[in-house]
């Protein structure tokens, strides 16, 4: 089973360039218990706080018949983290190599999300 929401403003930069601030948020679970996927099963009494968020910036070439996404995000809320440290707001350091190593991810697309 997968959740997942998203929010993104759009703007135009320069001709075909346009850009994006977005917001995104959700997880994905079995609907069957595995052994060797522990707490992999969705139960309606644990999903909200097993809910991952990430943001970010991203850059779009749309030539209207066709568009290129390059999204480079990072995580607010990390769900597999001990409750009361998933929110990770105090954890972004940009300056620091090995937080972005361990945090930002670009993704490619081709398309718009919705």
């Amino acid at each position: 089973m997968k959740i997942e929401t998203n929010v993104e403003f759009r703007f135009g930069i320069y001709h075909m360039l346009k850009g994006a601030f977005f917001l995104d948020a959700g997880n994905v679970w079995l609907l069957e218990s595995r052994n060797n996927i522990p707490g992999g099963k969705f139960r309606w009494n644990r999903f909200p706080g097993e809910m991952a968020v990430g943001t970010g910036f991203g850059l779009r070439f749309d030539a209207s018949f066709f568009v290129l996404r390059l999204d480079l995000g990072f995580p607010l809320r990390k769900p597999w983290l001990p409750a009361g440290n998933r929110w990770v707001f105090k954890n972004i350091k940009p300056s620091s190599a090995v937080w972005r190593r361990d945090n930002l991810v670009l993704n490619i697309a081709i398309g718009y999300p919705f």
